[in-house]
């Protein structure tokens, strides 16, 4: 009879996992089960393995002493464990998008500082070119108050600063949207999943609207999966440091929360999102889950009825524990005339698959809320 082991382990993409190599990053890992027989083992949750093609990556494995690996299905499906509080803060509810502009401007900003590095070294390099007899561009010197400015600074430098105008005109509108918004809130639905919920299939219930504004033009649902971020704590814990010294590969140093501590990964810098009210606790932001993906849309019918088909890939079920959590939810996207669509978001227990899941090479999204326009592409 052999003795197994559940061990998870993640190395889960930093905020700004494009400047760290993956494979460089350290794997921390953790065994949250020992010593299982092999009657015990066919009731825990089943193995499965999420990675990125740079090397991310969320695994679950089931281990005896030799080594050897448990690559069967077990009869346990579903992960009993409440939904941690990040999901219970930062998921759940009514959300706005943020403005469009916040995109455009980041954009904008690579280009303006290249702009502005070219026209500095052209600058530096025109006496010698002007002394080959190559004519000069721009240099001639334009005079503002006491000083002389060459021509082509004055239109460089207001092409640089277009990206802050643009960002600071998009917090104010999000701003203005959020107070609007908040003013006259609006009730919650209440929604009934036709059970059991399995991933790999679809989703179906029924969904009771509140009533419909004057400037809703359409109503939709969706549901996704992701991954969210490990615990800080766990990561730490796992890393032999503590809270106040150097944090480990990827995490920064502890900010301060306007609402609550311990709901990020600690990644973040307070660069994810937008400007934000903060009476509102959570934010009102729907953050991208690094992982993810989307099943189908429906229109609810008439009398309140849905059925939404399943990601094209077979996913893990809901995971809940400090290293690993895989989330599912249920979204209703809302379009309005003139204004950014309302989401409401629903968590969703959901079942395993009849399948061992190996997700290879998938794609890393962008953490910052102003990339997340969901459900319209």
């Amino acid at each position: 009879m052999s003795s197994w082991s559940i061990v998870h382990r993640v190395r889960y993409p930093p905020f700004d996992d494009k400047r760290l190599n993956a494979n460089a990053a350290p794997i921390f890992e953790d065994e949250i089960a020992s010593n299982l027989s092999d009657d015990e083992v066919v009731n825990v949750l089943p193995p499965y393995t999420i990675q990125s093609s740079e090397g991310w990556l969320i695994e679950r494995t089931i281990v005896n002493k030799d080594g050897e690996t448990y690559d069967g299905m077990t009869e346990f499906r579903t992960d009993s464990q409440p939904f941690v509080k990040l999901v219970k803060q930062q998921r759940r509810g009514w959300y706005i998008l943020p403005n469009k502009l916040h995109g455009i401007a980041r954009r904008m900003v690579n280009a303006a500082v290249i702009l502005l590095l070219s026209t500095l070294v052209y600058l530096f390099l025109e006496p010698l070119l002007s002394s080959l007899g190559i004519p000069s561009v721009g240099t001639k010197s334009l005079q503002i108050g006491l000083l002389d400015y060459p021509i082509l600074s004055i239109i460089v430098v207001p092409i640089l600063m277009l990206p802050i105008v643009l960002r600071l005109i998009a917090n104010f509108v999000d701003l203005k949207r959020q107070q609007d918004f908040f003013r006259a809130p609006i009730e919650q639905p209440v929604v009934e999943f036709d059970h059991p919920i399995v991933s790999g299939k679809p989703l179906s219930g029924h969904i009771k609207l509140p009533s419909e504004l004057p400037d809703w033009k359409s109503i939709s649902c969706h549901w996704q999966v992701g991954t969210l971020p490990p615990s800080r704590e766990a990561l730490i814990e796992l890393s032999n440091t503590t809270e106040g010294s150097q944090p480990p590969v990827g995490l920064s140093t502890p900010l301060p929360h306007h609402w609550e501590a311990s709901l990020d990964d600690g990644t973040a810098g307070g660069e994810d999102s937008p400007i934000e009210r903060k009476d509102i606790q959570g934010g009102v932001f729907l953050r991208p889950m690094r992982f993810s993906a989307e099943g189908g849309s429906s229109r609810i019918e008439d009398d309140g009825t849905f059925s939404i088909s399943p990601p094209n890939q077979s996913w893990p079920g809901t995971v809940n524990s400090p290293l690993h959590r895989i989330h599912w939810e249920f979204i209703l996207k809302i379009k309005r005339n003139k204004q950014m669509p309302l989401l409401w978001v629903c968590p969703v227990h959901v079942q395993f698959p009849d399948s061992i899941v190996h997700l290879e090479d998938l794609e890393i999204n962008d953490p910052r809320t102003e990339q997340f326009f969901i459900g319209e592409r």
